[in-house]
């Protein structure tokens, strides 16, 4: 049903929330996997936040041409979301490969796996 790919940066409307719900128009990386993003119309993302922080759900990344940031930012797993593709507009870019091994282990963190 999409072209998306994982690890692609996004702009994604994450209006209305509730609560402690990251809010706003933010960039986020799409986690999961092409194939189901091929079969399906919403997205597993995370938001990509502003600055660098020590939280051990996060991982801190450096704006490059690569993933188009503008300035150092830290993607947020605690905040895992789906979202409808209609939710979603402009590419910013893509997060290095680099990244993946860290996000792998902050999301196994998040959920509890222990493998």
């Amino acid at each position: 049903m999409s072209n998306y790919k994982q690890l692609d940066i996004y702009w994604v409307d994450l209006d209305p929330t509730k609560g402690a719900e990251t809010r706003k128009r933010r960039p986020c990386v799409i986690l999961q996997a092409d194939l189901v993003n091929t079969m399906s119309r919403t997205l597993l993302v995370a938001p990509i936040l502003p600055g660098h922080k020590k939280w051990p759900f996060v991982v801190n990344i450096k704006a490059t041409s690569t993933n188009g940031l503008d300035k150092d930012r830290h993607i947020n797993l605690k905040q895992v979301r789906v979202v409808d593709v209609s939710r979603v507009s402009k590419q910013q870019g893509k997060i290095e490969d680099k990244y993946f091994p860290k996000i792998q282990s902050k999301i196994k963190l998040v959920f509890g796996i222990n493998s």
